[in-house]
């Protein structure tokens, strides 16, 4: 009988909790001299490598539930690429998540329906378990009971954009007698739930949800219920068609936290936070605020301590040449979320509000133009309330409203500051022009090309 060589060499890297990889060799080049040993060596060897599988399994469950503030080791193999796309049910491609998300996403239909099914509820366990799908027809707010409690989530998310008017918006939304006034900024979607304790706004109120929580910092959700339960719900409870917002400037651009460690063979974020809050809170309605730009970028400037014109010249110059040199070796929308640039990353609506609708659709995301809100107060507010689905009011009851003084204005400090240099402006439009084209596009109106085309 003839020799039967057989390799049976094994290398599989193994994605542990402590973030190392493990080498693990099955042998090497063996010959064997009967058919018995062969048989035998082949089923040791299928138990072996078995009992691997089981524990990359394990390992890989730990990681990507329960994320590591460290980042894993390198880009994952395609081994582990194909035991992630196995374990969350993903359809196994060449590269499960695209080497080139942006244009991977531009090129697919219905891609996180249709080729990626949504990862996230299996990769945050603790949120899809305590938020229910199935929520209290009765009332107008997202509304369920728990631990025998009634408990809400916001029905509407100002999400931004900062220093684009959402104070003067939220001030005037919560004067419709339908919509409950609570803090406008708990910052947990996308700064507490990761860790973050600061309390520039709201200290009061954060301290004494904190003990309610009984916890050493803001990031379970039971503390974001807990933040409405104590400020909506009861209003909710008087009036069943009672709504209410979370107003966190801070949604609008931040990015997961952990998608590096969770997509690592990723360029930019696959999955984001919109994705996120989606798939807890698929009805949820979504509104931005936005402005020129160039003139956001002056207004943040000075917001943040710059002093006039000259410095935020130097600023502008600088921002610029930062995200020209990331653009070098990143994607655009990496470089956006990564927000390495000074204010600049903040004026590029389009790369924030795609995510925005592609995870919730045009028809629940409401874009307003600062604009429109200063020169058509009422036609913007009657805008909103509608999108709202609340009850309509009077042109009167509006302007009411509307005329109330503009909360977080700075005409006193930009009027001192001097207008925004020529030079300045004309580098920051050059810059935001082909994102404003595409907001343009995306949003179907050319009012947001602004006045440079």
């Amino acid at each position: 009988m003839t020799r039967a060589r057989v390799h049976a060499y094994v290398d599989v890297r193994v994605s542990t909790t402590s973030g190392k990889r493990s080498k693990f060799t099955l042998g090497k080049q063996s010959k064997f001299k009967s058919p018995r040993r062969l048989l035998f060596c082949l089923i040791v060897g299928s138990v072996l490598v078995s009992g691997l599988f089981f524990r990359v399994l394990q390992d890989t469950v730990l990681v990507r539930t329960q994320p590591s503030t460290k980042p894993v080791d390198g880009p994952l193999s395609d081994r582990e690429h194909e035991l992630l796309a196995k374990l969350l049910n993903i359809p196994v491609q060449s590269k499960p998540y695209g080497e080139n998300h942006s244009s991977f996403l531009t090129n697919q239909t219905n891609v996180t329906e249709d080729v990626i099914p949504n990862p996230l509820p299996q990769l945050y366990p603790e949120l899809h378990a305590k938020i229910p799908k199935t929520l209290l027809p009765q009332y107008k707010s997202p509304c369920w009971h728990y631990n025998g409690k009634l408990t809400c989530l916001p029905y509407f998310y100002l999400i931004g954009m900062p220093k684009c008017g959402t104070t003067d918006l939220w001030d005037k939304l919560v004067q419709h007698p339908q919509v409950a006034k609570v803090p406008k900024e708990p910052h947990w979607w996308a700064k507490r739930r990761n860790g973050w304790t600061k309390t520039p706004i709201h200290a009061e109120q954060v301290q004494r949800i904190r003990k309610m929580t009984k916890g050493t910092d803001d990031a379970s959700v039971d503390w974001y219920l807990n933040w409405f339960r104590t400020f909506a719900v009861p209003s909710v409870k008087k009036n069943k068609k009672i709504v209410f917002g979370d107003g966190s400037v801070s949604t609008s651009f931040h990015a997961l936290a952990q998608w590096r460690q969770l997509f690592p063979g990723s360029v930019d974020p696959p999955y984001n936070l919109p994705d996120l809050m989606n798939s807890v809170q698929p009805s949820a309605k979504i509104i931005a605020i936005i402005r020129d730009p160039v003139s956001r970028f002056y207004s943040a400037h000075l917001y943040n301590g710059g002093k006039n014109n000259m410095s935020c010249k130097k600023a502008a110059k600088e921002s610029v040449a930062c995200m020209e040199t990331c653009l070098q070796h990143h994607t655009d929308r990496l470089c956006t979320y990564q927000q390495v640039c000074d204010q600049l990353f903040r004026g590029m609506y389009f790369i924030y509000l795609n995510d925005w609708i592609k995870a919730f659709g045009s028809t629940q995301v409401h874009v307003i133009l600062l604009d429109d809100w200063i020169s058509k107060p009422v036609e913007a507010y009657r805008d909103v309330i509608e999108f709202l689905e609340l009850d309509p009011l009077s042109d009167s009851a509006i302007e009411s409203i509307t005329k109330t003084t503009v909360k977080n204005s700075q005409k006193k400090k930009k009027k001192k500051a001097g207008d925004l240099l020529p030079t300045s402006k004309k580098l920051l439009q050059d810059y935001y022009r082909p994102y404003n084209h595409q907001l343009a596009d995306l949003l179907n109106s050319s009012k947001y090309l602004w006045d440079y085309g």
